[in-house]
Parts: C-alpha cells; sequence; structure tokens
C-alpha cells in the first residue's frame, strides 16, 4: 500500500501541472491563430470595400527629352493604376555611343516601376545615377499627359 500512495502523490502533482500548462499552451495557440490568421475583409461588415480610383488614364504616353543636341523619344505604357514599362524609342547609334547609359538605365527603372516601386521609390544606382534621373525627370512630365484629372 505504501506504494500506491507515492504514486497517487507523483500523480496528483502531475495532474495539478499539466493541467494548468495545458490550458495555458491552447490559450497560447488560439491567441497566436486568432492575432495572425489574414483577415478576410469581404466577412467584415464594418469596413466599407471602395473601387480602387484609377489614377491614369491606359495607354501608349509619350515625350521627347533633349540632351544637347540631339533628341531621346521615351515611351511609357501604363494601366489605369501601374506603369507596365519605360523604354527609348527610335534611339539612333550615334546617340546611343554618345550616351551609352541610357538604355540599361531605363531597363533599370523599367524594371522596377513594372514591380510595382513608386515613382518616387526607385532607387538609383551609383553609377547611373545621373542618368537616372534625367530619365525619372522624363518620365514624370510624361506622366502628367497620362493623370486622370478629377472634375
Amino acid at each position: 500500500m505504501a506504494k500506491t500512495r507515492i504514486i497517487v502523490l507523483k500523480l496528483k502533482k502531475l495532474l495539478r501541472i499539466a493541467i494548468p500548462a495545458t490550458l495555458v499552451l491552447v490559450f497560447l495557440v488560439l491567441m497566436f491563430v486568432l492575432f495572425f490568421s489574414p483577415k478576410d475583409k469581404d466577412s467584415d461588415n464594418d469596413e466599407i470595400i471602395t473601387p480602387t480610383v484609377a489614377t491614369f488614364r491606359a495607354g501608349v504616353y509619350n515625350s521627347v527629352m533633349e540632351l544637347n543636341d540631339s533628341f531621346l523619344n521615351l515611351e511609357v505604357i501604363v494601366d489605369t493604376d501601374h506603369i507596365n514599362s519605360v523604354r527609348l524609342v527610335n534611339l539612333d547609334e550615334a546617340t546611343a555611343a554618345m550616351y551609352p547609359l541610357m538604355e540599361p538605365a531605363a531597363a533599370d527603372i523599367s524594371a522596377q516601376l513594372a514591380a510595382g516601386t513608386p515613382l518616387e521609390e526607385v532607387t538609383l544606382s551609383e553609377s547611373s545615377k545621373y542618368t537616372q534621373t534625367l530619365l525619372l525627370e522624363g518620365i514624370r512630365s510624361t506622366l502628367e499627359k497620362a493623370v486622370v484629372s478629377e472634375e
């Protein structure tokens, strides 16, 4: 009988520790699931979902940039809320030879903008910072043609 009492006493201690520990563990798991689960905005009645407002008129927009005595044609393709691509069109060989960083700089900017980076947050590389700044100014002036005005 003495051995039975020792086992019963150890079992009581185990139950005194295991039951609250299990309850705390279940509570923590529930809290984790509730806090970090993705919210479905369509099912919430409190939130009003507004349709996205178009910031651009979709299309292809061109502008001409002057560099010394040569001209660059800049083409920007936009959707209603996203810039799809930027490229230099009709770039003659003399201008490409005179400004060799123009095409790679335009490709880098185009890749960033197509990935969804806002125009103000485009990162400039150290090797072509001034060329990219010039292209960004040209893109801004081209996008002025595409902006939807509120009437």
